[in-house]
């Protein structure tokens, strides 16, 4: 009686570990979509960087990257611009980020008093 429900287990099993595994030779590039929104919601400025290589809408793409490459893809570890001064305007923005680094998915948003202030906690990752 058991050898029915084996089967169907032995399967799921096999698939779920087969679906782990990246597929040789196939790595997938580090890339990241980032976003900054107006208070609102309303998309001001969206761009995609792939790293390396992709980075042609991005000012500081290469920088970019290098930033997000020493965070580990954690954007709260961000090396940011601590010699930044911001003043204490309220316009809000939001930054989101979503994408792939060193073969996990990530993603993080995060609202910012204004724009300085994102600067300033992000570095070159959100100018552009």
């Amino acid at each position: 009686m058991r050898l029915p429900l084996l089967i169907p287990s032995a399967s799921l099993c096999a698939g779920l570990v087969l679906a782990a595994l990246p597929a040789y030779g196939a790595a997938r590039p580090n890339g990241v979509f980032l976003a900054v929104s107006a208070h609102g919601g309303n998309t001001m400025r969206a761009v995609g960087v792939q790293c390396p290589g992709v980075t042609r809408g991005h000012p500081y793409g290469e920088v970019a990257c290098a930033a997000i490459d020493a965070a580990g893809g954690d954007f709260d570890r961000l090396p940011g611009d601590s010699r930044r001064r911001c003043g204490k305007e309220y316009a809000p923005v939001t930054a989101t980020m979503g994408g792939f680094w060193r073969n996990r998915t990530i993603g993080w948003q995060k609202t910012f008093r204004n724009a300085c202030a994102l600067y300033a906690k992000t570095g070159a990752v959100f100018r552009f």
